[in-house]
Order: structure tokens, then sequence, then C-alpha cells
């Protein structure tokens, strides 16, 4: 690897999965909200079969070392859908 190919990569890696963390923590946000508010664009089934419990539960904890715990309420409440859902004897491989 060069030195100008390592500059751009830890360049792009850095900045990069910063801001793509941040734009995905704003869509987990209107996920919620339009499951909240019932709108029927968005099923509680699509949200568990699209987004992986290991990710949120990973994302949770490094929003916690972060101190942000209003996003960490937003991420407990979508996992707490797959908790609800494994009750009924669904979605056991996630787990």
């Amino acid at each position: 690897m060069s030195p100008e190919e390592f500059h751009y990569l830890d360049k792009f890696s850095n900045e990069y999965f910063k801001n793509m963390r941040e734009i995905r923590i704003t869509s987990l946000l209107w996920v919620w909200d339009n499951l909240q508010s019932n709108s029927g664009s968005i099923r509680r089934k699509t949200i568990i079969e699209l987004i992986p419990y290991q990710s949120l539960s990973q994302l949770l904890s490094e929003l916690v070392e972060e101190e942000r715990y209003e996003d960490c309420v937003v991420v407990r409440d979508i996992m707490e859908l797959y908790k609800e859902n494994e009750k009924n004897g669904e979605y056991k491989q996630l787990f």
C-alpha cells in the first residue's frame, strides 16, 4: 500500500463511518416515529427483517459509552420489537 492510498484510506474510514453512523441513527429515529404514528408506511415485520438485532445491540453499547441517552431510548425501543416477537416464537434465530 502506498502512502497516498493509506492517507485516503484513513481519511475515508474515519469521517465516512462517523457520518454513516449519524445517518443510521437519524434513520432509526425516522423509523421509530413512523411506527409510533401508525402511518402505515412501515411495518414491524419489515423493521425486524431489515435491521439485524446484533447491530442494534452494538450501536446501543456505543451510544451508552458516548452518553447519548436520548438516542439510546430509540434503539432500545426498537430492540423491544424483537423481544415482543420472540415471545410468539418468531425470529428465534436472531438471538
